[in-house]
């Protein structure tokens, strides 16, 4: 049996320092912890970072979603595609703009779009499609791109998991489609507590975006004499979220290279165990891991029983939409989903992972196929 850790392994452990609490500092120094110059700071540094002409800090990733929609006029009886396997955050956005979900099935390599079922899903109602790169690795974004071509659609990316991460043909993901869509929760390679953020080339949509945002209120607004010129919201982002953001996003690169590290030690340690595969990643072209994928043959949930007995936390992927409450539909309308999520799950992944750590987990997965031979 591998020699039993001190402390237990968490799936997630999001990495907070010292500078942190110096910007904060230095945003409640200002007296104005609501949204103002950090907060437009950071939204400067995200745009200089993904080379991308405009973002927008909003309050979470849904409503980053969600204000996208919006932005390109989503509304009742309009049709927006959803894969089925997807945090139920990216549905949720879809019905709070009053649209109809239109969920597909998906296919087993990167868990994106079954492209010949996304084909048939398409009619004169669609208004968007929305790809969700998983952990950080690419949908078929441009293929989607071409199958649209010529039609009134448009693509809003849910980047929620794949901050930093690139396509085959170098271009961040988020920055492909006309919006795309980040997390900054506590799970992902930088946190914010809470936070969203949309970005997109289109001046236009920016615009729309930041009246939205802001109930609707052009530029800054002290609550009294101000002129609604639309119907908005308020979705605004403080400078103290804000200022934790920018000393998070001065080592993105780092957090980003100790992802892969961790995803490359996995893939390596458990290649000769049959029964379970580590989901690949294009490193070479600039994909980056966020959580590390993994899928079994069998006895998915009786691994992850045994690993939490031995100190480790693992988490079990998503249900399909079509099975939650919410969304329900058969089965039989998504035989690969229907499948595959049983046996997937994310391996722990934290920042703070060690390769003795993962080495701890890989021993612990080979004894259990072992044992249960």
């Amino acid at each position: 049996m591998p020699k039993k850790t001190n402390k237990k392994i968490y799936f997630w452990e999001p990495i907070i320092g010292s500078q942190e609490i110096k910007n904060i500092k230095k945003a409640l120094d200002l007296n104005w912890p609501n949204e103002g110059h950090f907060t437009h700071l950071l939204e400067k540094k995200i745009e200089k970072l993904l080379k991308v002409k405009h973002a927008v800090c909003v309050t979470s990733g849904t409503i980053s979603i969600f204000l996208a929609l919006k932005s390109i006029g989503i509304k009742e009886k309009d049709e927006v595609i959803v894969p089925d396997i997807t945090f139920g955050a990216t549905a949720m956005a879809v019905k709070l703009t009053g649209a109809k979900l239109v969920l597909v099935d998906v296919n087993e390599n990167n868990l994106g779009f079954n492209i010949k079922a996304l084909k048939k899903k398409i009619n004169k109602k669609t208004r968007a499609i929305i790809p969700v790169h998983i952990s950080g690795r690419s949908a078929d974004i441009n293929l989607i791109k071409k199958i649209i071509r010529n039609k009134n659609i448009k693509i809003v990316e849910d980047a929620a998991e794949a901050l930093f991460s690139k396509n085959k043909k170098g271009k961040y993901l988020g920055t492909i489609g006309d919006l795309g869509c980040f997390s900054l929760t506590a799970s992902k390679t930088i946190t914010t507590g809470q936070g969203g953020i949309i970005v997109t080339n289109n001046s236009k949509l920016h615009k729309k975006i930041k009246l939205l945002k802001n109930q609707g209120i052009e530029g800054r607004s002290d609550g009294g004499n101000v002129k609604h010129t639309t119907v908005g919201f308020n979705f605004k982002y403080t400078n103290l979220q804000a200022a934790m953001g920018l000393a998070q996003i001065s080592n993105l690169k780092e957090r980003a290279n100790k992802l892969v590290k961790i995803n490359r030690l996995y893939s390596n340690k458990l290649k000769s165990v049959k029964e379970i595969k580590v989901l690949k990643f294009d490193y070479k072209n600039g994909e980056i891991p966020l959580w590390t994928d993994a899928l079994v043959k069998s006895k998915r949930d009786k691994l992850i029983d045994f690993l939490k007995k031995n100190g480790v936390e693992c988490r079990k992927f998503w249900y399909p939409l079509h099975q939650q409450k919410p969304f329900k539909e058969s089965d039989k309308k998504f035989k690969v989903s229907s499948s595959v999520h049983k046996k997937l799950f994310w391996l722990p992944s934290s920042l703070k992972l060690t390769e003795e750590k993962i080495t701890y987990v890989c021993n612990l997965i080979k004894k259990f196929y072992k044992l249960n031979k």
